[in-house]
């Protein structure tokens, strides 16, 4: 079972997770950062590459592309300080998803490679490993713990997911 610190970066890159998600855009300037929603103009978000030198070698990277058209030099930089194994791209386009895996074949991609859902839908069993998200319930993280077709749990509360996983292995 994989944990994924779900607006994780910076105060989880210690914490045992997997994975830290980023919301993956760019800002006015085009520089490349972590932010859920569009940057306003002149607001500040920690840069991809200030992400990539704190965290190369500590987490896995869950990249959460919310925008098209840098795909394939997100995914690059990321290779340059991280094994195809460490970075995961759930992207909100296919076409992304495409051009990714397309050039990349090793680094895993939603939903060529797994499958995300919101935690308020069911398990759906598609013959692809499952990441569910945003888990914070520790009765709800327990159940997919117990769920096979649940590769991974995308959380806010990754301390009480990892201790619920020490507690079952």
């Amino acid at each position: 079972m994989l944990i994924s610190a779900h607006a994780g970066y910076p105060r989880w890159i210690d914490s045992g997770a997997d994975f830290v998600e980023l919301d993956i855009r760019r800002d006015d300037q085009g520089v490349i950062v972590d932010a859920h929603h569009p940057p306003a103009p002149g607001e500040r978000h920690a840069t991809y590459d200030e992400i990539l030198a704190r965290t190369a070698g500590r987490i896995g990277l869950h990249l959460d592309l919310k925008e098209a058209g840098f795909e394939l030099e997100l995914v690059a930089r990321a290779l340059e300080r991280f094994q195809p194994d460490r970075i995961v791209v759930t992207p909100d386009f296919e076409s992304s998803a495409r051009t990714i895996k397309e050039h990349f074949p090793p680094v895993r991609v939603s939903p060529t490679d797994f499958v995300t859902l919101d935690q308020k839908n069911p398990v759906v069993y598609t013959g692809k490993p499952v990441w569910v998200w945003t888990v914070d319930d520790p009765r709800r993280m327990a159940r997919l713990m117990d769920d096979t077709a649940v590769e991974c749990i995308v959380t806010n509360r990754p301390d009480l997911a990892l201790k619920l996983r020490r507690a079952r292995w």
